[in-house]
């Protein structure tokens, strides 16, 4: 398929029980865009129809058109072709399921997130709750891959809820189809399990308690809904406060969970209120600790490779995680001059980067502006490999290592390589998180040079 209507088809994204999503290009401008198509599983066609399948899917567009809100998808476009009808949709390179590292093996432990941007997702997912339920929309599938994450460059990745496909209306009636699985394992809170209709916005609730719960301890609670340990067993920054905001988001028993995501929200802001008292705490017993010595030594590779994913855990040294096997703490010295050099590498890096997240070409170009400027005194800046952004890796994080002043901006968490995929991808680096990725060229991440 070359086009869906007007839209010129670039690849696909995923397959969903309504329908498939694709990236596309719209006409004139070349904006991505995210397409989704009217194509349902043959399961879902089985249980409920066609007819129905139809209805649900032009019923999701109206739903997404209808609320506005910052953290939520905006519909650009509904029109329908020879192959049935679609929507357009913006389109954002990132989810949080892929930030995460989760893939089909849910049980497995995933990427544990820094607590602030755990926090920082959760509250941007609860306002956006806030406000579907205001207008009656119960979501029912709310989990890190129908959560997109929209990187602006201001420092900050916003929140898009997307995927309505599942969700119900206030007053609706007759919207689960018996033999129709509403939600998603693990995820799906156990009164929608068992009476899709009569799930509430509590349900919603539940999900984004399982959500935080994984992005801060790396875990997911058990099959039986009760945590497997609490949180603060699995991650010794957090403590018991945690603890009973989880205990009480995650409840089996609709009386004991929060009553609206108002009431959540404003709990969530009291947690985070908290940890920013106790992460000062902790920060001001050690303002006089140094970095650990680094465990890395030699230069790592400086020319650029292909490789696909079969092979790039391999090929970079990768953990199942995706994460650098050897990091080094960084032996860094600030040159006061823009660049900081690393002894334990000979590298020496751009301090800053570029001002904006830049499409892969972009980036590649980057470097040329920072050898016309003669950046500290140097002309041979490039654009990194894997191997050389990963010596900047300091290892899974530790308690208070969140109190160490970062020598490079924090803002800049997602940094291009050199490194391509294929001949539309390239990996890049995860600077927040720690980890190795690909994207389509056209994402748009920083751009930091390195020389040496």
């Amino acid at each position: 398929m070359r086009r869906i209507g007007r839209y010129e088809i670039l690849g696909l994204l995923g397959r969903g029980g309504m329908g498939a999503v694709y990236k596309a290009a719209a006409p004139l401008t070349g904006r991505m865009v995210a397409v989704k198509l009217c194509r349902p599983a043959e399961i879902m066609a089985d249980v409920v129809g066609m007819d129905e399948c139809r209805r649900l899917f032009l019923r999701e567009a109206v739903t997404m058109a209808r609320v506005r809100h910052p953290h939520i998808a905006q519909i650009l476009d509904v029109d329908e072709c020879e192959a049935g009808p679609f929507f357009v949709m913006e389109y954002f390179c990132n989810n949080l399921g892929v930030v995460l590292g989760e893939d089909y093996e849910m049980d497995k432990p995933c990427r544990r997130l820094p607590v602030d941007a755990g926090l920082r997702y959760a509250r941007q997912m609860l306002s956006a709750l806030r406000r579907l339920h205001y207008e009656g929309v119960v979501h029912r599938d709310l989990k890190p891959f129908n959560v997109m994450l929209a990187d602006w460059g201001e420092g900050v990745d916003e929140v898009k809820l997307i995927d309505f496909g599942l969700s119900r209306l206030r007053g609706e009636v007759g919207g689960g189809h018996k033999g129709m699985v509403v939600g998603s394992p693990f995820y799906t809170a156990p009164e929608q399990e068992r009476d899709p209709d009569g799930a509430d916005g509590r349900a919603d609730l539940f999900s984004i308690g399982v959500s935080l719960y994984r992005m801060i301890t790396g875990f997911l609670p058990d099959e039986n809904l009760k945590m497997r340990k609490n949180s603060s067993e699995l991650n010794p920054e957090l403590d018991s406060k945690f603890d009973e905001f989880l205990i009480r988001a995650m409840s089996p028993s609709l009386e004991e969970r929060f009553a609206t995501a108002a009431d959540m929200l404003a709990a969530l802001d009291r947690l985070s209120a908290h940890w920013e008292s106790a992460k000062a705490a902790t920060c001001s017993l050690l303002e006089t600790e140094e970095r650990p010595a680094s465990g890395l030594r030699g230069r790592p590779r400086s020319e650029p490779l292909k490789a696909g994913v079969r092979q790039a855990r391999q090929v970079f040294g990768l953990d199942e995680l995706w994460r650098p096997r050897q990091t080094s703490a960084g032996d860094l010295a600030d040159n006061g001059d823009g660049t900081v050099s690393d002894r334990s590498t000979g590298l020496v890096w751009e301090r800053g980067g570029s001002d904006y997240p830049l499409a892969w070409d972009q980036a590649l170009e980057h470097p040329a502006w920072c050898n016309a400027r003669k950046l500290g005194g140097r002309s041979d800046w490039r654009l990194p490999t894997v191997d050389e952004l990963g010596s900047l890796f300091a290892g899974p994080p530790a308690p208070g290592h969140f109190c160490l002043e970062p020598m490079f901006d924090p803002a800049m968490r997602r940094l291009w390589s050199r490194d391509s995929k294929s001949f539309m991808s390239a990996w890049y680096v995860d600077a927040e998180t720690g980890f190795i990725w690909w994207q389509d060229m056209t994402c748009g991440f920083h751009a930091r040079a390195v020389s040496g």
